[in-house]
């Protein structure tokens, strides 16, 4: 990508998350009524939207929304005149999820780098893909549809102007018009052509391979015709086609239950259950005061296959101070996995867990933290990009904590503040007048 076009995105979108080594987690709200588009920051729970391109990301979906290009937001801002920056998404992992009865709606360009994009997380799940633009995987991307409700089609239903690159090799000499769809950008060509069909209206495979359709999971909601696959499916190698969608299983996992409750002596119980279980090896259960950044706090051994209700759990001894986060990581034998949602728990509703007394801030960031035990709490800010401005450890007690922080920053714009201990874990978006 053009250093210019990262700069504008940066400025215009005034991220709260950037790009970094770790993984983030970004989460939807869970409702859009507003129909709110993927680019605005009001999608997002809590301000923490994805940056384009986006590394090390987990995007979850959680209710209907639609990525657009330049002139069709939600958010006017990002409607400028030359403004080319929505036509190009580019997601470098980890992974994109699917929740709930939910539609995604791709109406623009988007590339894939080794990005599991997985719908039907759970065996009910009614979910669509609708791609009306180009969308572009490499050879370490996988989407998968996990169970047999969940449809992609592929045939622009509603006429979108595709601003995707790739010409379409089944239209004679023009090559017009570019058709939508999912392509596979492929290592070396290929009867000239540096990419194949994966699913679009004209057909899946090379440019001679005759333009075949599937004929998998005919009964599924969409049938069988051009432009359509129907779950449970998931993209692989074929010697013929090259990348291309072939049968699969439903998740390994059937996840009937996700609780965690708070226990008497201020622990968190987490527990789960499920209904199937076919080459499942480990769960890691999750936590994060934020939804971006997630550590493990222990690993149960799976059953593996099981036809019957299975029940797990787990015990948080050291809970976050006030409002933390658990999410399951099941991983199979093979090493793939999948996430389940993520579920809030608040083990303490004596305080606020943090008060910014100012925000903006002019040289003094004022701050109360309250924590539920001792430990050594690590404060930091950076700006936007990663710059660090200030590092400062402080010793904090049981209760409320009073903090003063002077960050050497010079420039007026957006700071985040993190700060970490051994059971508190806060990262909140600061504005430096």
């Amino acid at each position: 990508m053009k250093k210019f076009y990262i700069q504008i995105f940066a400025v215009v979108f005034l991220f709260v998350s950037f790009t970094s080594q770790g993984q983030i987690t970004y989460n939807s709200i869970t409702s859009n009524p507003s129909h709110y588009t993927l680019d605005d920051i009001r999608y997002w729970q809590a301000g923490l939207q994805p940056p384009n391109p986006c590394n090390n990301c987990i995007i979850n979906i959680n209710s209907d929304v639609s990525m657009v290009q330049n002139g069709a937001s939600s958010d006017p801002t990002h409607n400028c005149g030359g403004c080319t920056y929505l036509n190009d998404v580019v997601i470098n992992g980890i992974s994109i999820n699917i929740y709930g009865t939910t539609t995604l709606s791709v109406n623009t360009y988007l590339q894939l780098f080794g990005v599991i994009v997985t719908l039907g997380n759970d065996p009910t799940s009614v979910e669509t893909f609708l791609v009306n633009d180009q969308v572009d995987i490499d050879a370490a991307s996988s989407i998968q549809l996990a169970n047999n409700f969940t449809v992609i089609n592929a045939n622009n239903d509603i006429g979108n102007t595709v601003v995707g690159p790739h010409l379409d090799f089944a239209n004679g000499p023009t090559f017009l018009p570019k058709v939508a769809g999912i392509y596979s950008i492929l290592s070396a060509p290929v009867g000239g052509w540096s990419y194949s069909y994966v699913l679009n209206g004209e057909g899946i495979g090379y440019a001679n391979n005759g333009f075949a359709f599937y004929n998998i999971n005919c009964t599924g909601p969409a049938g069988c015709n051009f432009g359509v696959i129907n779950g449970p499916a998931t993209t692989s190698a074929d010697p013929t086609y090259g990348i291309i969608f072939k049968v699969s299983t439903t998740l390994p996992v059937q996840l009937v239950q996700f609780l965690a409750t708070k226990n008497d002596d201020g622990s968190v119980k987490i527990s789960w259950a499920t209904s199937q279980e076919e080459n499942s090896n480990y769960y890691d259960v999750e936590r994060s005061s934020d939804q971006a950044t997630w550590s493990s706090i222990g690993t149960v051994k799976a059953k593996g296959f099981s036809s019957t209700t299975t029940n797990y759990f787990l015990t948080d001894k050291t809970p976050i101070n006030g409002t933390g986060y658990y999410r399951l990581k099941m991983v199979d034998l093979d090493g793939k996995f999948t996430y389940s949602k993520a579920i809030p728990v608040t083990t303490d509703n004596s305080s606020q867990a943090l008060v910014i007394y100012s925000n903006p801030f002019s040289d003094q960031i004022r701050l109360k933290i309250n924590i539920s035990r001792p430990q050594n709490l690590i404060l930091t800010v950076t700006d936007m990009l990663g710059k660090t401005y200030i590092t400062q450890s402080y010793q904090a007690q049981n209760g409320n904590n009073f903090v003063n922080l002077q960050p050497s920053v010079v420039s007026s714009g957006m700071y985040i503040l993190r700060i970490q201990g051994d059971s508190y874990n806060q990262t909140v978006k600061l504005e430096k007048q």
